[in-house]
């Protein structure tokens, strides 16, 4: 709507000023002046209302004027630059210079008024995201909160502006909105669903606790009971007293085969006495003393001892059991005879007692950098895995004392081995190189498995000491800018590990010096060293430390020491020199 503050379009004489319609009750005479500037009638003489009355004039308005608006044409552009906010305008405006408004023929005031209000609106409404309009409303109204004089001689005395996103940009606002609510409750539903987890591994331990104390006190009551066939029937039977007729043909056909099977052992023993008699090596007339003087004094009939003493028995004779099975099970050097139904003892010997379990137990995180910058030293990198192995094999009490896992990283983050204890079974993982090199992914990939793999070993053992990562750096990070917040992060848990950094590839000293838990445990490749050779070099740190580690965590303690191999170097001696 357009308001003319020049009440009259063309100059009038004085006299008729009063014939002008709808004529406000505060206006100002305005009379053009040759040659000169505008002259605007204050307080008029009688001489003035007398010889003036048909002097040629305009008619300004100088009332108050209340305008609302919505802003429509102008963009108001947010932040981003992609959405946009829309306003409406209450703004209240008088004519301060009524000779400026006339000199400057304003005859559509809310033109000008809302001109210079749509881009300042417009220049604050750029600095506001598009979902923050409130603050972009308190920004704009707070800048206009003041009299505005416009150049045009117009006095802004009042604008208040109301702010809020255009409908696609609420639209958007709401789709943001409701991907966070479903966001938040998958968060609550994965929460739920690993306590149930959890609370099912927590009752499936409690069930397995009791059956393995069922069962320890099954064997502490069989200790001292001696395991041969009429023994276990016995405690079947005890067990499960309505199979008494099977357990008995059971018995039966047991007694009925060791019956053969001896039969058929002294029948060849007395076969093999017969030919050395034939044969001339031994004589009859020794047998007794033979028999005394080798095998010791036994019954008549009872295995070689029998046929010793009948070595021209025709037919075998009835032999009783009771002589120790040969076979590949049993160790050549048992006893030459058992009463029968006795216990054998297996492998000739008392079996070796088990080792002690460790005092402590370290679980550890082997991260290898398998970006494209690892090409040249990939290949050594496999074998600093294999290498690992072999210590570890032929050291099973460091072994037992560590946990280990191997992680690589690119563009994202790989578990190439499980964190498990190394045998000579365990597959070692083949590297290959991929493109990308980024540290917050296999961050995040610690910060998940280091807090609930530790968990996991509390349950299993009665102490585990602080874990301990391993992280090569060898490509240049490519989110620099976003992995500091995840590794923030992981030392922030409450079991944060220790992070041991070594960086091979150039420059590496201050991310080095980034990443690792504590300064002295940083080391990088000396200058100007061969990429392959370095690999080799923190394959043998890698060994010197787990080897100390392991045998610290076997005393009960933590203690994680670094000796550089010649090629590497500490990264503190740089920040001390």
């Amino acid at each position: 709507m357009t308001i003319s503050l020049i009440l009259n379009d063309r100059a009038i004489a004085r006299s008729r000023v009063g014939e002008l319609p709808n004529l406000p009750p505060a206006v100002a005479i305005v009379y053009p002046v040759e040659g000169g500037p505008f002259e605007v009638e204050r307080v008029r003489t009688f001489g003035q209302r007398w010889f003036g009355k048909n002097r040629a004039c305009y008619v300004v308005d100088l009332s108050d004027h209340r305008r609302q608006a919505a802003v429509t044409k102008t963009p108001l552009t947010c932040k981003d630059g992609g959405h946009r906010f829309q306003a409406t305008i209450d703004v209240g405006f008088r004519v301060h210079d009524p000779a400026l408004v006339v000199s400057r023929n304003v005859r559509d005031a809310p033109a000008v008024v809302y001109g210079y209000l749509t881009d300042r609106i417009r220049l604050c409404a750029a600095r506001f995201p598009i979902t923050d309009a409130m603050a972009a409303q308190l920004a704009v109204n707070h800048e206009l909160d003041r009299e505005i004089r416009l150049p045009e001689g117009i006095t802004i005395y009042h604008c208040k502006v109301q702010m809020e996103p255009d409908d696609a940009a609420a639209r958007h606002i709401k789709e943001l909105e409701e991907a966070r609510r479903r966001a938040r409750l998958e968060v609550h539903t994965h929460d739920a669903r690993v306590g149930e987890a959890r609370s099912d591994e927590l009752i499936e331990d409690i069930r397995a606790d009791g059956r393995r104390r069922r069962q320890a006190a099954e064997r502490a009551t069989l200790d001292g009971t001696v395991l041969d066939f009429e023994n276990l029937i016995r405690e079947h039977l005890v067990r499960h007293p309505e199979q008494t007729a099977h357990a008995l043909e059971l018995l039966a056909r047991v007694r009925e085969t060791e019956a053969t099977q001896h039969e058929i052992r002294d029948q060849r023993h007395a076969e093999m006495v017969k030919y050395l008699i034939e044969r001339g090596v031994i004589r009859e007339v020794d047998l007794p003393g033979l028999r005394q003087g080798v095998l010791g004094p036994s019954a008549p009939g009872a295995g070689v001892a029998g046929v010793l003493e009948r070595p021209d028995a025709g037919v075998a004779p009835s032999f009783t059991t009771g002589s120790v099975p040969q076979g590949p099970d049993h160790s050549a050097s048992a006893p030459a005879a058992v009463p029968s139904g006795g216990p054998v003892q297996w492998g000739g010997s008392t079996p070796a007692p088990a080792s002690a379990p460790p005092s402590g137990l370290i679980p550890v995180y082997v991260v290898l950098d398998t970006s494209t910058a690892a090409a040249g030293c990939v290949t050594d990198l496999g074998n600093a895995l294999r290498s690992v192995q072999t210590l570890l094999a032929n050291s099973p009490d460091v072994a037992g004392a560590i946990r280990l896992s191997v992680i690589t990283y690119a563009d994202g983050a790989d578990v190439v081995l499980p964190l498990t204890e190394v045998s000579w079974r365990t597959g070692v993982p083949g590297l290959t190189t991929t493109p990308g090199c980024r540290y917050r992914p296999v961050l995040r990939r610690l910060l998940d498995l280091v807090p609930l793999e530790t968990e996991r070993l509390k349950e299993q053992v009665p102490r585990v000491l602080r874990p301990v990562v391993f992280f090569l750096a060898v490509g240049q990070a490519e989110d620099d800018g976003e992995w500091p917040v995840a590794h923030a992060e992981l030392m922030a848990h409450k079991y944060f590990p220790h992070l041991v950094a070594c960086g091979i590839g150039p420059d590496r000293v201050r991310a080095v010096q980034r990443l690792a838990s504590r300064p002295e445990l940083g080391v990088v490749a000396v200058e100007g060293a061969d990429l392959a050779q370095s690999a080799v070099q923190f394959s043998v740190l890698l060994q010197r430390t787990l080897l100390h580690l392991g045998r610290s965590a076997l005393a009960g303690q933590m203690e994680l020491r670094l000796e550089c191999p010649q090629g590497l170097r500490p990264v503190v001696v740089e920040q001390d020199s």
